[in-house]
């Protein structure tokens, strides 16, 4: 993949104000992908909101680094949930009618 349709790292920091290590520590957690081309830093256009969502969750909720695994964990469950649900709220509404 080229450089020029990855985002580099030290300028998603500028704009969200936040320290690098900030992403090299959600890299290490795993929960983002980050690609090293030439002794550089990017992120896929595809990790960008998931990564604005830790930068949110760590900033606007004061969620330590070391606990956004589990909170992320958390949220997908619920969205997990709440897609079930809906489905088995459109299955009723199928047999109801």
């Amino acid at each position: 993949m080229q450089p020029n349709h990855l985002i580099p790292v030290h300028e998603f920091c500028v704009h969200h104000h936040i320290e690098i290590t900030f992403v090299q520590l959600l890299a290490q957690q795993g929960l983002v992908e980050t690609v090293a081309v030439e002794q550089a830093i990017y992120i896929e256009p595809q990790q960008l909101p998931r990564l604005e969502k830790f930068v949110r969750l760590h900033q606007d909720l004061a969620i330590h680094t070391d606990d956004l695994d589990v909170v992320n964990d958390l949220l997908d469950r619920l969205e997990g949930l709440q897609h079930e649900v809906a489905r088995l709220q459109n299955r009723l509404i199928f047999y109801e009618g």
